[in-house]
């Protein structure tokens, strides 16, 4: 039962009785009134609601339904003038408290469907003495308000199902957005969790936008705020879902230094290159296996590999982007030179399966790797630039993900299996 409080504005339906709407405005004793009434109600506003209240409100409108009996239409009228009465009154959804208790039972359903996706409240007048026999309407003089919460305090789960599916298939921009909806329509209970969410997604997108900086601290942050509802609800599997949340925390805090490092062309441990690389190669996997987009895996494939050949070389002191003709083999530097030298042939810049070749050259294990993928990888190499994500015009297909996949597993040393996988949002 909710307390005498005051609204900045009211919706309330106008039929049958004028007694409960009375006892409704007196109770929530509202700035502004939105009436809801038929073409018959209208004038129970005046000779009948307001002689009723002492409690005297600032401004008011009215939609009027052209036929109380029929839900489409007065659907209808709310869709139409709902949103130009609020403006009148300086209103927004979030001002309003919906009573449904007067009118026909077709116009209170109507009045809860129109608002049932906004951050309303809702009222309704009911009593403990009714007509016939506790059967029929509230006596007079008995009334009593119930305030029901934000709805969406429970009907949002079909948001987080959503949410969870977004985020289990790698979408993790959409799933942010997802939760943004939910955290504006639930009430205070809820909302919080749902910002959390979102800032949960938002890490995870940007993770797989390699946009690291600052990660490391939000995922921690919705991490730790998202357990405290898993502990006070007593949710089991959100809390395993925040272990692995956790791991990936503990897997981003290894591999941002070598991503950074190799941004700043430092010499990088080699376990730390290969954690970054295995990072890729399952963003790639994701992109690919759960968002179906085989084209963007094939880019993060290359990318991997690109990588993983400039860190070799980092750690031999070789810069594949200004490289010295000294520092190349006897067997390859009049090719290099000839190739890859500017105009002086002081400075060597040179590519990925360049870079291969060199490792080759210098007696590198993922060198010894390359030469029995090198006529494999070319060939993919050649699908990936005629690509339309790149300068071509054909579709990659998932057979040359595929096929790029298990070369840059190889490289690494790992199976596709063994690739971290992502943690899996629970379904409600």
């Amino acid at each position: 039962m909710g307390n005498p409080g005051h609204a900045r504005g009211l919706l309330i339906s106008v039929g049958g009785s004028a007694a409960p709407v009375a006892y409704s405005i007196e109770h929530h004793r509202p700035e502004k009134i939105i009436f809801f009434a038929s073409l018959g109600s209208r004038g129970e506003i005046e000779t009948g609601v307001r002689p009723l209240t002492t409690h005297r409100w600032v401004d008011r409108e009215v939609v009027t339904t052209p036929d109380p009996q029929d839900l489409t239409r007065c659907m209808e009228a709310l869709a139409e003038k709902l949103p130009e009465c609020l403006a009148n009154l300086g209103l927004a959804m979030e001002d309003l408290v919906v009573d449904y208790t007067g009118g026909t039972k077709t116009m209170s359903a109507a009045l809860v469907l129109a608002t049932i996706n906004q951050p309303v409240t809702y009222s309704y007048v009911g009593g403990k003495v009714r007509t016939k026999e506790g059967l029929g309407t509230v006596l007079d003089g008995t009334e009593a308000v119930l305030v029901t919460p934000n709805p969406w305090d429970v009907l949002a789960i079909d948001l987080r199902r959503r949410l969870a599916r977004q985020f289990n298939q790698a979408r993790f921009a959409e799933a942010r957005d997802t939760a943004e909806e939910a955290a504006d329509r639930v009430g205070e209970r809820w909302r919080r969790f749902y910002l959390d969410a979102k800032d949960l997604c938002d890490v995870y997108h940007r993770w797989a936008g390699f946009d690291f900086a600052g990660l490391d601290g939000r995922l921690q942050k919705a991490s730790h705020r998202l357990k405290e509802y898993a502990v006070a609800a007593n949710d089991e599997s959100f809390l395993g879902f925040l272990e692995d949340v956790d791991q990936d925390l503990a897997r981003l805090r290894a591999i941002v230094p070598a991503f950074q490092g190799l941004q700043k062309k430092t010499a990088v441990e080699h376990e730390a290159v290969r954690a970054l690389i295995v990072d890729l190669a399952a963003n790639a996997w994701r992109t690919t296996r759960l968002a179906g987009r085989s084209d963007d895996g094939v880019a993060r494939l290359y990318s991997a590999l690109e990588k993983l050949a400039k860190a070799e070389l980092m750690r031999l002191g070789v810069d594949n982007s200004a490289a010295q003709p000294t520092q190349i083999p006897e067997s390859l530097r009049d090719e290099f030179v000839a190739r890859y030298g500017d105009r002086q042939g002081d400075v060597l810049q040179f590519g990925l399966m360049a870079s291969y070749r060199l490792l080759e050259t210098l007696g590198q294990p993922v060198g010894e790797r390359f030469r029995g993928q090198a006529p494999a990888l070319e060939r993919l190499l050649d699908a990936r630039n005629h690509s339309l994500m790149v300068h071509g015009w054909r579709p990659v297909k998932e057979d040359v993900f595929d096929k790029m996949l298990a070369i840059t597993l190889d490289f690494v040393g790992i199976r596709e299996q063994d690739l971290p996988s992502l943690p899996r949002f629970p379904q409600p």
